[in-house]
């Protein structure tokens, strides 16, 4: 008995932790208006809204003023049918909510959200550090420059590769 109950706490705690650094958003559509109600539980001062469409270009850009909850009503009926992204862009990640506009009806595909998790970079004793922690790793392509034009280092890396680290001659750089 003692180690089931050893097992739901920690369960509970690792759940509490996931919740806590979660920002999942939550829509709601107004059928008087259409407009969508976006909302985030989790945002910081400086994290970016941004609405693309299929192609990637920028149609709506917005830097988030302050930390806590973030709410904003759209009107995305307005938009052309088709294809489009709501970007969540935070200091360590990037997360996605697609949504789509058919004849001025606007349907989120919440099963495709996707969270992209930023390679973080570090430096110590002269080594540098690039860490990733995606749950679908990709391949990376990372440049060190003296200046704007002159590269000193330039790496591929793989998919399977999760960390690398780059030994950098100790100069003036």
């Amino acid at each position: 008995m003692k180690k089931i109950m050893k097992h739901i706490l920690a369960l509970a705690i690792v759940f509490a932790t996931l919740s806590s650094n979660a920002t999942e958003a939550v829509t709601f559509t107004n059928k008087e208006d259409g407009k969508t109600l976006l909302m985030f539980e989790n945002v910081s001062q400086g994290d970016q809204l941004l609405v693309k469409d299929a192609f990637g270009i920028i149609l709506y850009k917005e830097s988030i003023e302050k930390s806590g909850q973030y709410n904003k009503s759209f009107d995305l009926t307005s938009l052309p049918d088709g294809n489009y992204i709501f970007e969540l862009d935070k200091k360590h990640q990037i997360r996605t909510y697609p949504f789509k506009v058919d004849l001025s009806v606007v349907t989120f595909n919440k099963a495709k959200l996707t969270v992209i998790n930023k390679p973080v970079v570090s430096a110590k004793y002269n080594m540098v550090y690039v860490t990733s922690n995606n749950q679908n790793p990709t391949d990376y392509k990372i440049e060190i420059f003296t200046t704007l034009t002159e590269a000193i280092l330039k790496k591929y890396i793989p998919k399977p590769l999760k960390m690398l680290l780059i030994l950098v001659k100790n100069s003036n750089y």
